[in-house]
């Protein structure tokens, strides 16, 4: 009889007319919640997690309309719609109930953890005391990006294995902004865990500010020492004030403060921080191009050498003092100036790859490049500029890059990925450019304005993949005399 009471209840509550005539909704029997088409009764989640649930009632005839609450909302919160934003660490009950019947419902459990990250817990210095454990990575790729510019004197360099997070320099003030963009995609939690900047110049710490809005915490920090003031030494103390740790570019090689200068960022990957004898001293001035930082870093066979602006008399200098392994990529050093990657370091050295950070010249050095493409901001005939010939006759001469001919630049392929699983290989992925090219040659050597595309004509698309000898802008300059015979 009671059975009979609540239907009929239900009943009258859900008449609907149709023609003139009476028709019953079908009572629901019992609801299944979705999550990406699964039926869940639990759901595991993290802090900053977002998910969609969908609800369906059984049977298909009943209405289909539920309301959504969370017993906890200062764990998660849903929306009307089903959507759950995941808020901090806890337990609670999501419970979806028909609209025509509050009786049928049903639970989904939600459990939120922390996400993994980066904690610090030991000094770095052997393998079984590595800066970093939590989500190192061990079934990921060791990724290095470097970062597409804007300014044609810039480096920018970000470097991710799991959750292990490195950036080295983030160029002029308007790359710092891009630079940011990059870490806020890739990043796995809010932690920088290693922070170098190899040397003082603008183009190479200028950005840091715009490259860190929004970072939380950076846990070491290695530079090039010397008394720094501006922006970058306040920017530094800030997160130094917030617990990171801080070593010069002296103070590791020369073992000070009980420091050393190698570091195992996880018992896999470590870092070098290699003696050039020109490091400057904590109170003394400098720190411009021949101080700059030379960095070793290793993942199993894979070895990758950077030295942000060092020249060749520093170069000549490493060569005396540090016993260089062959590695497997190698940064061009001064964005391939001929007053750096000197033919006896790129021998010895040998890589098999080399990435020029920098971007195409303009005539507007230090002045942010307008969101209308200009001649001035472009430089429309590729004249001028990173990388030199001369620097780019010594790339080519070394025995393996002969070889390979595997040289890449930021000017035709955007923001390069190399990427490995600790082979002393990788592979590469580069991405359309933001600053552009031109091929003049189809404009009689003139550029030519396209008002419906808001840019001049030719614009040179599709060379993202390709090595630098393959690109217009090889040979627009001339150089296909560099590579005759090894093609």
């Amino acid at each position: 009889m009671r059975k009979t009471k609540l239907f009929a209840l239900l009943a009258i509550g859900c008449l609907l007319s149709a023609c003139g005539n009476e028709v019953t909704e079908v009572s629901p029997k019992s609801i299944d919640v979705f999550n990406n088409g699964t039926v869940i009764r639990k759901l595991d989640a993290e802090v900053g997690d977002q998910y969609t649930l969908t609800a369906k009632v059984n049977p298909s005839t009943a209405s289909q309309e539920v309301s959504w609450k969370i017993n906890d909302t200062s764990v998660a919160t849903i929306s009307d719609m089903g959507v759950v934003d995941i808020v901090k660490e806890g337990e609670a009950v999501i419970t979806a109930t028909s609209l025509i019947n509050p009786n049928i419902s049903t639970n989904v459990y939600l459990f939120v953890a922390e996400p993994v990250g980066q904690k610090g817990v030991g000094n770095g210095f052997t393998a079984e005391t590595p800066i970093y454990t939590g989500n190192e990575g061990k079934d990921e790729p060791l990724e290095i990006y470097f970062i597409e510019v804007r300014q044609m004197y810039a480096d920018a360099i970000y470097i991710r294995k799991g959750n292990v997070d490195i950036l080295i320099d983030s160029g002029e003030a308007y790359d710092g902004t891009y630079v940011n963009q990059v870490l806020k995609e890739k990043m796995h939690d809010n932690r920088l865990d290693l922070l170098i900047a190899s040397h003082g110049d603008s183009d190479h710490i200028a950005g840091m500010t715009n490259a860190l809005e929004g970072i939380e915490f950076v846990s070491t920090i290695i530079d090039y020492g010397g008394v720094q003031n501006g922006a970058f030494a306040r920017l530094k103390q800030t997160y130094i004030d917030k617990g990171a740790t801080y070593h010069t570019a002296y103070d590791c090689v020369n073992f000070n403060n009980g420091i050393t200068d190698k570091y195992y960022l996880t018992d896999e990957f470590t870092l070098d921080i290699l003696d050039t004898g020109n490091y400057i001293k904590n109170d003394e001035n400098g720190g411009s191009n021949p101080n700059s930082v030379a960095c070793l870093f290793q993942y199993k066979d894979f070895k990758f050498f950077t030295a942000g602006d060092l020249t060749t008399a520093s170069e000549a200098s490493l060569l005396k003092r540090e016993e260089l392994p062959q590695v497997t990529l190698y940064k061009a050093s001064h964005h391939g100036s001929n007053g750096s990657n000197s033919q006896e370091l790129l021998n010895t050295l040998n890589p098999k790859g080399v990435a020029i950070s920098a971007a195409r010249y303009s005539t507007s050095y230090g002045i942010a490049p307008s969101d209308k493409p200009t001649q001035r901001d472009t430089n429309l005939g590729l004249t001028g500029g990173h990388p030199y010939e001369e620097a780019l006759e010594r790339i080519y001469s070394t025995p393996n890059i002969m070889s390979s001919l595997d040289v890449h630049w930021n000017a035709v392929n955007g923001t390069m990925c190399y990427s490995t699983y600790g082979e002393n290989s990788y592979t590469f992925q580069g991405s359309p450019t933001l600053k552009g090219y031109y091929d003049l040659s189809k404009t009689n050597g003139t550029g030519v304005w396209n008002e419906e595309l808001q840019d001049f004509e030719n614009r040179v698309t599709g060379e993202e993949n390709k090595k630098f000898h393959e690109t217009v802008a090889f040979k627009a300059r001339g150089y296909e005399y560099m590579v005759e015979g090894l093609i």
